[in-house]
């Protein structure tokens, strides 16, 4: 996947270093050289121009990607003219950012596929963390339905899939089961992932389950309801 990042602040920093070390091609722009030399060494190409002008916005690949992220925070202008230059390119998918209401009906006004709130998702991060125990990551499907992966509960260790009968007793459907390893910096890695584990396998206190289904059984399944 190719992607374009444009705005380097803190949030499209953070945007273009997680994609390209995910293994997206990232072209990450911003109006200031400081932005763009903190990024440079983790991104595909990094450069400095106005993506406010639809000439600037054209070079350097950036209407070939396949999604561009309108991230540029301090001058709600430049975003606007941003969407509205990527969508006349004809980049098949724009993200933008909208620091309020206001903003986003505009942005979705001029074109922008999918607007979003950093703020307003790291919120809703921070509910199902606090929601839903030993939460690792999560994907809103709808609203109070989630995809969530979480560490087995230790009253599941060494019980079959079959035994726990997810669907029928919990309400819950099992996406993927992956094995978990930890590193001597403290940080985990997949060591094993199974799309479509057996009934038979046993749980392991290793184990990560992809689950689906509503905020209120998934927080019953970890111990909260």
């Amino acid at each position: 996947m190719k992607c374009a990042i444009i705005g380097l602040g803190e949030f499209g920093r953070a945007a273009a270093i997680g994609l390209a070390r995910a293994g997206a091609e990232v072209i990450a722009v911003d109006r200031t050289m400081q932005h763009v030399n903190v990024v440079k060494d983790e991104v595909s190409l990094a450069v400095q121009l106005d993506a406010s002008q639809r000439e600037a916005l054209a070079s350097h690949g950036l209407a070939e990607v396949d999604v561009l992220v309108a991230a540029i925070g301090d001058n709600f202008e430049a975003q606007v003219l941003a969407v509205v230059h990527a969508r006349q390119l004809g980049i098949r998918r724009v993200v933008a950012r909208a620091a309020n209401p206001d903003h986003r009906r505009v942005l979705e006004a001029v074109g922008a596929h999918e607007v979003f709130d950093p703020e307003e998702e790291a919120a809703r991060n921070l509910v199902q963390r606090l929601t839903i125990s030993n939460i690792k990551n999560y994907f809103e499907l709808a609203d109070g339905f989630s995809l969530v992966e979480v560490r087995v509960p230790k009253s599941l260790v060494g019980k079959t899939l079959r035994e726990i009968d997810l669907r029928r007793r919990h309400r819950l459907n099992l996406v993927a089961l992956k094995r978990v390893e930890k590193r001597e910096d403290g940080s985990e890695t997949v060591v094993a992932f199974d799309p479509v584990p057996s009934p038979e396998v046993r749980l392991a206190e290793d184990n990560v389950l992809a689950l689906a289904g509503s905020v209120v059984d998934l927080a019953a399944f970890m111990g909260w309801g």
